[in-house]
């Protein structure tokens, strides 16, 4: 997710099953085979997406809640399949070509249409992609097309448009030229930011493209219905998306609802057909046959406002990070299978011969409250304080993001003995606060958006589109310029290890938990697909049978 998979989006912790972990996850029911039977319940699923997604605007969205309803809506050159893996003919492209240096791809793509009936083109790629690219634009994921050639000079202003490496050749031929070889380039291209986008759309909607049904058009298994915003949003069945005849549901109903006793009321009533379990109804369904726990690839942390006020001072971010009790905050609040989190790549993501975690280790002790009040009092006194200042602590107005803002404001008062005034705002609210640097500290956290430590560290580099910390520090910048510039595998992760340690010693973002998601699926949903990384969710596939039994 993810996604800013962000859990800048990620204080959406009722969106359901909003994950990026490792292990694809899918509902443990056996499929039917659909191709053959004729399914005989109504194809209507009912969802509580949780949070009114800021932007649809595939180059400019930055959060899960987003890109859950693009890659329903959009599909780009690959679409992953059930496995999670890339494979040709998955997504708009039939067949590929690498050259043996790893530098030139060329893609075909098949016959598909737009749902306005028009075709889809490798034009639409060069034009989506070179739009993200362009700083005009303002894509805080541009990083993300950086692999391409010339991309980030591009970006940066110090090239041109058609220097940059894609190229149409033809309707149904894109080109590719990446700056040096990624293994993991294929994968990309389901990624969000790289979904395609039509010129005369775009030119006709402006700045309001992707705001509201009539504002769009879809490349993907479904299209946007309805949407109410901060109340629903109703996909359908898109008629002209290619793979249809696979494409079961009918209708996706999603509710923005935050309040977690309604949500699960809703869930009790029948109303929902899977939601996200809130803490504090754990012990209630833990024995359910339909309750199911997974780990993610996710990391929460405390994001500190570098730039100004007393968190631009080293000992006070670490003394508000020390100061936690990560094992109660997971044990007695979360319940639902994280972990606390000592570092900030989480487990499960690849090194060089094992877990990226299990070869960095732990950074620091949790609830080491001696060490946080010994860091405070440094802290104070090299700001020259003699009474700690009003501060504020930005969160999402969730039932579950009020709850954690205030467990971290007791532990806060309680080992340093401040009071942090708790902020809590709407989601798109929240996001814009943190662009803007109009925070001191916002509870916030990352999903990967790609199996690969750097997913996570490259965030940090100073102008990082996503960097909202406004961290900077020249030697992390260029040991993430080492480990991109190099394709000795051993130098690129030692290199992000430093950078990791060079972070924690920074600490710029104090790491909370590793987050694990619980959630209630009926069994009569089938095929609703998790995957690892990137896209939290996938229903393309899924169905609904034996829901009238």
């Amino acid at each position: 997710m993810s996604k800013r998979i962000l859990v800048l989006a990620f204080a959406v912790l009722f969106i359901v099953s909003s994950v990026l972990f490792i292990g694809c996850s899918k509902q443990s029911t056996a499929p039917l085979e659909t191709s053959s039977k004729q399914l005989t319940d109504e194809q209507v699923l009912n969802i509580n997406l949780g949070e009114e997604p800021p932007n649809l605007d595939p180059q400019k969205a930055t959060d899960v809640v987003s890109f859950d309803v693009l890659n329903a809506t959009l599909e780009g050159l690959v679409r992953l399949n059930k496995e999670g893996k890339v494979e040709k003919g998955s997504g708009l492209a039939l067949d590929w070509e690498i050259s043996p240096d790893g530098l030139r791809y060329v893609f075909h793509l098949r016959d598909a249409k737009w749902s306005d009936g028009t075709p889809i083109t490798a034009h639409d790629f060069e034009y989506a992609w070179k739009r993200a690219l362009d700083p005009a634009t303002g894509s805080q994921y541009a990083y993300m097309l950086f692999y391409l050639k010339n991309g980030e000079a591009f970006n940066a202003g110090k090239a041109k448009a058609e220097d940059v490496g894609v190229k149409a050749l033809d309707d149904k031929t894109l080109e590719v030229i990446l700056e040096r070889p990624a293994p993991q380039f294929l994968g990309l291209t389901a990624f969000g930011t790289y979904l395609p986008a039509q010129k005369a759309a775009i030119e006709k909607f402006g700045d309001k493209y992707g705001s509201s049904p009539d504002t769009m058009v879809y490349s993907g298994p479904f299209i946007v219905k309805e949407w109410n915003h901060e109340q629903n949003i109703v996909l359908e069945k898109n008629p002209y998306y290619w793979d249809k005849d696979n494409v079961k549901l009918e209708r996706i109903n999603m509710d923005m609802l935050k309040d977690e006793n309604a949500i699960v009321q809703k869930y009790e009533a029948g109303e929902y057909d899977a939601i996200g379990v809130p803490g504090q109804y754990i012990d209630k369904y833990k024995n359910d046959p339909n309750f199911h726990q997974m780990a993610e690839a996710t990391t929460f942390y405390l994001q500190f406002n570098n730039e100004t006020g007393v968190f631009t001072n080293v000992n006070m971010r670490k003394a508000f990070t020390y100061a936690i009790d990560r094992k109660s905050f997971v044990d007695n609040v979360l319940k639902n299978g994280s972990i606390p989190a000592l570092a900030l790549v989480p487990p499960g993501i690849p090194g060089e011969k094992e877990e990226f975690r299990k070869e960095g280790g732990d950074y620091f002790k949790d609830n080491d409250v001696a060490k946080a009040k010994e860091l405070f009092e440094k802290g104070m006194k090299e700001l020259g304080l003699t009474k700690f200042p009003e501060i504020k602590f930005v969160a999402g107005d969730s039932d579950a993001a009020k709850k954690h803002s205030q467990v971290l404001q007791e532990f806060w008062n309680k080992n340093l003995g401040v009071k942090v005034n708790i902020l809590n705002v709407a989601f798109k609210v929240r996001l814009d606060m943190m662009d803007k640097g109009d925070f001191d500290i916002v509870y916030a956290g990352w999903g990967a958006d790609y199996n690969d430590p750097m997913t996570f560290l490259d965030l940090w580099v100073t102008g990082g589109g996503n960097n909202s910390a406004r961290y900077s520090n020249p030697k992390y910048d260029e040991l993430i310029k080492k480990a991109n510039s190099t394709n000795d595998n051993a130098v690129r992760m030692q290199a992000m290890h430093e950078a990791e340690k060079l972070l924690m010693e920074d600490m710029p973002i104090g790491p909370l938990y590793f987050r694990g998601r619980a959630y209630l699926q009926r069994p009569y949903v089938h095929d609703w697909v998790r995957f690892p990384v990137g896209v939290s969710n996938e229903w393309k596939w899924t169905y609904i049978e034996g829901k009238n039994k």
